[in-house]
């Protein structure tokens, strides 16, 4: 029976990722829904999108995490057009998403956003409280 892989780190939740979104022309949000040691259940696509927007919605986060019975849950999204840096959209869905995952105590570990060469971890690189 093979491990699922452990996620302590935002590279490892990149890393993991990187195939699924790092080559699409359009952008995709993903879940990484993890038990309470932080071992991968699953991850899946929970929208697609445009160029260059996805929806990013608590309630499609949330549902999932609970059907998969997640105790913690990673999302990510990439961007096409190379640029790791979040939007306003981006800065304003990840406090939401935070929120909302707080209400039913299941934490966002992370939003990580992908590009081809590089990534932005909100956790690892917001100064201020996302």
């Amino acid at each position: 029976m093979q491990q699922s892989p452990i996620i302590c780190r935002s590279e490892q939740a990149a890393h993991l990722l990187r195939d699924n979104l790092s080559q699409l022309d359009h952008e995709e949000l993903w879940g990484i829904f993890l038990n309470s040691d932080q071992s991968v259940i699953a991850t899946e696509m929970l929208t697609k999108g445009t160029l260059t927007a996805t929806l990013i919605d608590a309630r499609t986060i949330l549902r999932q995490s609970l059907l998969k019975n997640a105790a913690k849950v990673i999302v990510a999204h990439n961007h096409p057009s190379g640029n790791p840096q979040p939007s306003y959209h981006d800065i304003d869905e990840t406090r939401k998403i935070k929120a909302a995952c707080s209400l039913m105590d299941i934490p966002l570990v992370d939003h990580i956003i992908l590009t081809q060469e590089s990534f932005f971890s909100f956790a690892e690189e917001v100064v201020h409280e996302y």
